[in-house]
């Protein structure tokens, strides 16, 4: 069982154990030929990469210094452990 970040009282259930999801888009963009990952549950996180593996390495990286600068004031220490999941949406 997960609890996404964006929802109320994620943090406190963080504290407690509870896992966290995160949702992240990937998009390929033809015109640049680089992968973009983009967020909306972590602010400032667009990353962008020549090939998916280099990205994902990118995000593993990212992710806790993002959620540092974010919630420094709340929490005193942030560890994370990053799972990658695929769901393909095709609209």
């Amino acid at each position: 069982m997960s609890y996404p970040l964006r929802y109320p009282f994620s943090w406190f259930l963080a504290k407690i154990g509870i896992t966290i999801s995160i949702n992240i888009n990937f998009i390929y963009d033809d015109e640049e030929k680089v992968f973009v990952a983009t967020s909306k549950d972590i602010q400032g996180l667009v990353l962008e990469a020549e090939n998916f593996n280099t990205l994902k390495k990118e995000i593993e990286e990212a992710i806790p210094n993002l959620l540092t600068l974010s919630y420094q004031k709340s929490l005193p220490k942030i560890s994370t452990d990053i799972i990658f999941q695929n769901h393909i949406v095709i609209a």
